[in-house]
């Protein structure tokens, strides 16, 4: 297995509790909202990505679905959880508390333990979550559950892409399979296995009936190389399905969204993306924007950091242009761009406004995506409200993993305030109360400065509401995305 970027395993548990952000403080502050336990009231459907350092920094995946009564008890979890190659699947009970703010904690108690989160509520329908016990480190997401849509497999053409990791290499792919009544008719898929890249076709493949109560089941997909991918898979709603790698051997997790309208390319997109890098997990994270139009990509901005021979080298509100060819009937074009790295992206288009990509690159295995940017102009005062946030990644300074889960208020006019808590390789801190400043330049770049947390926030706003967000600090890999509370 690949290191998890420099000696985490060895550091992690010696480093103290409180490095990284520490309580600056805030005189007065007050936490605003109107969120409480009956903003989380259905069944959800939940994503956890992270490592265990009781077992040296190995890799996990989690999934499932929980149901919320809406007054703090969580009546049933099903939950699947992936390390070393092996799925195990259990029942479990729970509680969870939701502050006004939409911060606040969930449990799953089972026969064998007790798992244990900080939430952050963007919305009813939308939580953002990190796991908090001794020695484990993740993040992820938790959606609402349409139960109109769990009756059935959904049918369509459906774009995906999922990042894999087995015992000697990380697998990246991005592509569409089309599906009726649980039985795949075809598609096809780029891979990039260690940085090798191949363009497959499926051959087969089914979804089994989900189970009329969670929308869980199982199924496989078989490519031209004859090779089998079995996972578990999570019905979100009609266009939304997620999935947990359950290939013996195989670690791992994806997405799939129906697609919908004409493929197209054109406008401009704010994008992320994150993967690992032939020798390191968690070796690269990207962010930026750019205009795309009559095959020409435009006005491009990047920010992002990379693992190169154990340090990293970042790229800072880096220019770039470039190419892209016709878009295929499936939604796909090859972009070709002027960066010095990660210069070529495997694009499959979910819609004219979302997309997902590979990274085309012999050293790194990253997938992300873009979304078409709501605004042709932004400001300060585009960035005004509570958001909700999530982060997410390594602190190769302090040698420690970093997750973080909060509140961000913007007052549109340049200043922030955050309310975080945060996870340092396996021991929570916080809540934190600290404040900054922001700038935000009329392409959507916006750059922050938070006391004790970083001088080198960077935001690519896809709109007012959301944006992709970045630590762009030198050895630190953390990066995530924020969406306004509503």
């Amino acid at each position: 297995m690949k290191a998890l970027y420099p000696s985490v395993a060895l550091f992690a548990l010696l480093i103290c509790a409180s490095c990284g952000s520490s309580s600056g403080g805030v005189p007065g502050f007050i936490p605003k909202g109107n969120f409480s336990n009956a903003s989380l009231n259905g069944q959800y459907v939940y994503q956890i990505e992270g490592f265990d350092l009781f077992n040296n920094g190995t890799p996990y995946r989690e999934a499932g679905v929980f149901t919320a009564n809406g007054s703090g008890s969580l009546t049933k979890v099903t939950d699947d959880f992936s390390e070393s190659g092996t799925v195990v699947s259990t029942i479990s009970t729970g509680a969870y508390l939701v502050n006004n703010d939409g911060n606040g904690s969930l449990t799953f108690t089972n026969a064998v333990a007790t798992v244990t989160f900080e939430l952050t509520l963007v919305s009813a329908s939308k939580v953002y979550l990190i796991e908090i016990d001794s020695t484990l480190n993740s993040g992820g997401l938790a959606e609402k559950q349409d139960p109109a849509a769990i009756a059935a497999v959904p049918n369509g053409t459906f774009v995906f892409r999922e990042h894999d990791i087995n015992s000697v290499q990380s697998i990246g792919s991005v592509g569409a399979f089309t599906m009726a009544a649980g039985v795949v008719s075809g598609g096809s898929e780029d891979v990039n296995r260690a940085g090798v890249l191949t363009s497959l076709t499926f051959t087969a493949g089914s979804f089994n009936l989900p189970d009329p109560t969670t929308g869980r089941n199982t199924g496989t997909l078989t490519d031209s190389s004859l090779a089998t991918s079995n996972f578990v898979y999570y019905i979100v709603d009609a266009n939304n399905i997620r999935f947990l790698a359950a290939t013996p051997g195989i670690i791992g997790s994806g997405r799939a969204e129906l697609q919908n309208g004409t493929p197209a390319l054109s406008g401009s997109y704010a994008f992320g993306s994150r993967g690992d890098t032939l020798a390191t997990l968690i070796g690269v994270n990207t962010v930026g924007r750019f205009t795309a139009g009559g095959g020409s990509i435009t006005a491009g901005a990047l920010d992002s950091v990379q693992v190169v021979n154990s340090t990293t080298n970042n790229a800072t509100n880096a220019a770039f242009t470039g190419t892209f060819t016709p878009l295929a009937g499936n939604g796909r074009t090859v972009v070709s761009l002027t960066t010095t790295t990660n210069s070529n992206l495997l694009v499959w288009m979910v819609s004219p406004a979302r997309g997902f990509f590979l990274v085309s690159d012999p050293s790194t295995i990253q997938e992300g995506t873009l979304d078409l940017q709501q605004s042709s102009a932004f400001s300060n005062s585009s960035m005004d409200g509570q958001f909700a946030l999530l982060m997410d990644g390594f602190d190769g300074v302090n040698g420690v993993l970093k997750d973080r889960v909060g509140t961000l208020l913007w007052d549109g006019a340049g200043n922030l305030t955050v309310n975080e808590i945060t996870n340092t390789s396996g021991t929570p801190n916080g809540p934190f109360v600290i404040s900054g400043n922001y700038s935000v330049s009329s392409n959507g770049r916006a750059s922050g400065s938070i006391s004790t947390l970083s001088n080198n926030l960077v935001f690519y706003l896809v709109s007012g509401n959301d944006a992709y967000v970045i630590q762009n600090d030198s050895g630190v890999l953390i990066n995530g995305s924020i969406s306004k509370q509503n």
